[in-house]
């Protein structure tokens, strides 16, 4: 399989539910090469317009740089879903970062709800936000006795996740496939362009510029300052803060071999029967399970089911991307008979090799935060409210609340479609032998 570039898929929003239900995009001009500012953000999407809504909030003059309009990358092409970890246990992170600072990661990313929340509220974003929590569902027994200890582990530092029976799972899901779940009432659901859309707009009124049609080509050092070049000119800046994340391009040496980028589907059906549509997830959650090619569902309050990932790929995009997500939707819900999707688009997220976002200084004034696998509303909010403290002096990037990584590029890279494709190849076969066993009689 030969791996696509993620700037190479085409120009505007995708026909997706999210580009047909959200407001509409503040007008953003293009880059005309006369800007200036204390800072410049690389990418519209949420690191980047977090990260510029902060700074402007403090005063700061920012400018933020994308090749495209705000949201065109993963931000406006993810499942919407706003959840409050990563993907470790709480146990996990402290080890790997250590007690202190692996706590104060946790306390983190446990409040990204409320920041995300908090801040659509503030500033009257218009994204059909949320808060019902989310469920998790069990694929398996094995994977119901891990959510149990999973519980167990948050409800010892104050978390209120609740561990649910096959019964009670059952009820809130509206299918009987699964062996149990748990629900994380932190968490809640959004559109995800809605979002992006809102934050630029709050960025903008706040006094923040954002420039389209702007794509970076090179970061190089002056004399005092910094100077992006854009294939319509450059501007200078004390700092610079990249927040491209799967849509990294060469701007900067190695940055885009940091990570894989992997692209995964979304599906939205035409409105179901109204007696249907009320049976799936009743209580408004939206829900992913434990299988390892994890799967998004949620339903539209217009009466739409809407299922996301469950397959990948690096390169292009095909019909064969789709069908297991129709297929996993017929196993879920067999009630709904053959759906007519009336939706589906895909987009790239960054995937590192542990699963660990990763915040970088690639220089003394330049910083990126990117690979968020699967997890970026809330932790791409964080990172750029982080970054901004970094940008305005308030903080060194060691004292940030994702602690710094070390640079460094996977020396299998060029392997990527390989790669991908064939972990995506073997766990769907791993995934579909546990479908098979929890299959309801």
């Amino acid at each position: 399989m030969k791996a696509a570039l993620p700037m190479s898929d085409p120009p505007g929003m995708p026909p997706s539910y999210w580009a047909a239900t959200a407001a509409p995009c503040p007008p953003v001009p293009g880059f005309d090469g006369s800007e200036k500012a204390e800072t410049v953000v690389i990418g519209a999407g949420y690191t980047g317009l977090s990260a510029a809504l902060h700074l402007a909030e403090r005063g700061r003059s920012v400018l933020v740089l994308d090749a495209n309009e705000p949201g065109w990358g993963a931000s406006g092409r993810n499942n919407g879903q706003v959840v409050a970890a990563l993907k470790h246990e709480p146990h996990e992170i402290e080890q790997r970062f250590g007690q202190e600072r692996g706590a104060a990661l946790i306390r983190a990313i446990g409040d990204g709800p409320d920041l995300v929340l908090g801040l659509i509220a503030h500033h009257r974003i218009e994204c059909a936000a949320r808060r019902s929590g989310i469920l998790t569902a069990a694929h398996s027994p094995k994977s119901l006795a891990d959510l149990k200890r999973r519980v167990e582990i948050w409800n010892g530092r104050g978390a209120p996740l609740r561990l649910l029976s096959r019964d009670e799972m059952e009820a809130a899901s509206g299918t009987g496939f699964y062996a149990g779940g748990c629900l994380d009432p932190r968490g809640g659901a959004i559109n995800p362009l809605g979002y992006a859309r809102g934050l630029a707009r709050a960025v903008m009124e706040k006094g923040g510029a954002i420039r389209q049609k702007a794509e970076v080509r090179a970061i190089n050092r002056t004399r005092s300052q910094w100077r992006v070049t854009t294939d319509r000119g450059g501007v200078d800046a004390d700092s610079v803060i990249i927040g491209t994340n799967a849509y990294t391009g060469s701007f900067w040496p190695g940055l885009q071999k940091s990570f894989l980028p992997a692209r995964t589907p979304q599906l939205v059906s035409r409105p179901l029967r109204d007696n249907v549509a009320k049976s799936i997830l009743p209580g408004g959650q939206i829900m992913s399970d434990t299988r390892y090619l994890t799967v998004g569902v949620r339903m539209h309050e217009d009466g739409r089911l809407h299922l996301g990932g469950g397959n990948g790929t690096a390169g292009v995009e095909s019909d064969a991307l789709y069908a297991p997500l129709a297929r996993h939707a017929r196993l879920l819900y067999p009630q709904v008979g053959e759906l007519d999707w009336q939706y589906r688009w895909s987009g790239f997220m960054a995937m590192t090799p542990d699963r660990y976002p990763r915040l970088f200084e690639l220089a003394p004034g330049v910083a990126a935060a990117l690979g968020y696998s699967g997890r970026g509303i809330c932790t791409a909010t964080i990172l750029g409210r982080e970054l901004a403290r970094w940008a305005a002096g308030e903080a060194g990037i060691d004292e940030l609340a994702m602690p710094n990584s070390s640079f460094r590029t996977l020396p299998y890279h060029a392997l990527r479609g390989i790669i991908i494709d064939s972990a995506v190849r073997y766990y769907s076969v791993r995934d579909r032998g546990s479908d098979r066993g929890q299959a309801p009689a």
